[in-house]
């Protein structure tokens, strides 16, 4: 989380914690530090096995903190772990506060992509409200930061992003032009994060994980992946299922599903959040939307901009840029206040600034999150994409007409056609022994990013696993359901399923 200035400043618009700094301002002004001390290489072979050496985090005059940090060398090609090329990864640790009933160590993934892990530990406020104290209590909580952020060596992507081409290609010619600029957008990121760029999917951050894990000497971990997470957990669970102790999942993605599947499903809920956000608006008296038509503004402001009467700066906005803004305050009640006040100021005053928090032009870490994302969801190369959008475009408009089809999956299938790293990953379900850990799996009733029906498919995968879904609004109950949460610390720490998991 950032302090609340840089919050109203900057957003990243991506799968969970793509509005926390948002949140940050609403509820709290909380600074992550991003501050480690060098850490000496441990000594001896490193591929076998090295241990991990720690040291303090805290920058000169800070306070003593328990946190303790290291740096870790990993192969930059896990599929060539004993070549000569490697790289870094940041870690943290949180050792147990009541070491006598300690139940071992927990891993967790915040989401993103493109959200480093260790600034999480490093804020005292941060991590007290992120995990509660029971997990505090009995866990060692560690952070491994994934390759291209936070603290990590980074993938230099450019910014700003290019908003001369639709993201919603009407006809082939539109398509091909977006597959140029997502192109040429990930050629300007291949050689600002040089080798590292190629290596950045789930499959090789699960490694990462389980490297540190060994390094611990932990026999098994329990781990909790949120939103983009989701993914990384379904990596790992693959790869190494007997080194997991328990798992929670919030925010599901069904990695089982196709792009279109997964964003025209996405769209529905993304309709349906508008209808959540009208409707407070129309019961909170505060709102600065109370006595509007919400859906008719919208509609009116995106009409606006089809005809170049919404600026940011000099530069006229597209309609869809505001579909995504809004889309980035649905993500939280938290937000909605904020994002009625923005609204109508745009609406009033024809210009971008206070929405401009909310979009993705604004979010210097966005090109870093496509970076990522794009090598865990398929999506056709090229001419296969050009062919394939438009009527792409066409169904999720149909399906969600008031912000015109967008969505966050809309955002990466539009976004990825033509990255020049291709997805590694095949759709599939959750590939994992009979007898692996049960899965507790939190799916919110109006999640707007992971909707209901990707954690109701990864169920049927997962015969072992439960679902505990909460009715309220926002994207995971990690910061909109503490009840939610409060149910999934219980299942870590006694691996007992809450009784309301179906």
């Amino acid at each position: 989380m950032r302090s609340s200035e840089t919050a109203r400043r900057s957003t990243g618009v991506r799968m969970r914690h793509k509005y926390e700094k948002l949140i940050g301002a609403a509820v709290a002004s909380l600074t992550a530090l991003a501050v480690l001390a060098p850490a000496a290489q441990a000594s001896g072979p490193e591929r076998e096995r090295p241990a991990l050496a720690w040291s303090e985090c805290r920058p000169a005059g800070a306070q003593p903190d328990a946190v303790r940090c290291a740096r870790f060398s990993v192969p930059l090609d896990w599929s060539r772990p004993a070549g000569p090329d490697r790289t870094e990864i940041a870690v943290a640790r949180l050792p147990a506060t009541d070491p006598g009933r300690r139940v071992g160590t927990l891993f967790f993934n915040p989401g993103g992509p493109g959200d480093g892990e260790v600034g999480y530990l490093l804020d005292r406020q941060t991590r007290e409200q992120y995990f509660p104290s029971a997990l505090r209590e009995r866990f060692d909580i560690v952070a491994v930061e994934p390759r291209g952020t936070g603290v990590n060596p980074p993938l230099n992507c450019p910014t700003p992003i290019d908003t001369s081409v639709s993201r919603f290609p009407a006809d082939r010619a539109a398509a091909t032009d977006l597959v140029r600029s997502n192109r040429r957008l990930g050629a300007a990121c291949a050689e600002g994060g040089g080798a590292l760029f190629e290596h950045l999917d789930t499959g090789t951050v699960a490694r990462d994980v389980d490297a540190v894990r060994a390094a611990l000497g932990e026999q098994r971990i329990s781990f909790i992946g949120v939103s983009y997470g989701s993914m990384l957990a379904q990596s790992y669970a693959e790869l190494f299922p007997q080194r997991v102790r328990a798992m929670v999942v919030d925010g599901v993605v069904d990695r089982s599903l196709s792009w279109r599947r997964l964003a025209e499903l996405d769209a529905a809920a993304v309709e349906d959040g508008v209808d959540r956000f009208a409707r407070w608006s129309a019961a909170q008296p505060q709102s600065a939307l109370h006595d509007r038509d919400v859906r008719g503004l919208l509609t009116a402001l995106l009409n606006r901009a089809d005809r170049n009467e919404i600026l940011d700066g000099e530069r006229p906005v597209r309609a869809e840029e505001i579909a995504q803004a809004v889309n980035t305050g649905l993500q939280s009640p938290l937000l909605y206040s904020g994002l009625a006040t923005a609204l109508a100021q745009v609406d009033a005053t024809g210009r971008l600034e206070a929405l401009a928090p909310y979009t993705t032009a604004h979010n210097p870490e966005y090109p870093a999150y496509r970076a990522i994302i794009c090598q865990d969801v398929p999506v056709p190369a090229d001419a296969g994409a050009a062919a394939a959008l438009p009527e792409a475009v066409r169904r999720v408009r149909a399906i969600a007409p008031t912000l015109r089809g967008y969505s966050e999956f809309w955002d990466i299938a539009s976004g990825c056609a033509g990255w020049p790293v291709r997805s590694g990953f095949t759709p599939h379900a959750w590939r994992v022994p009979a007898d692996f850990a049960p899965v507790l799996l939190l799916s919110g009733a109006h999640d707007v990013a992971t909707p209901p029906a990707f954690a109701d498919g990864v169920r049927r995968a997962l015969p072992n696993s439960r679902v505990l879904r909460w009715d309220g609004d926002g994207h995971t109950a990690w910061l909109n359901s503490p009840a939610t949460v409060n149910a999934a610390v219980g299942y870590l720490t006694d691996l007992t399923m809450p009784a309301a998991a179906s």
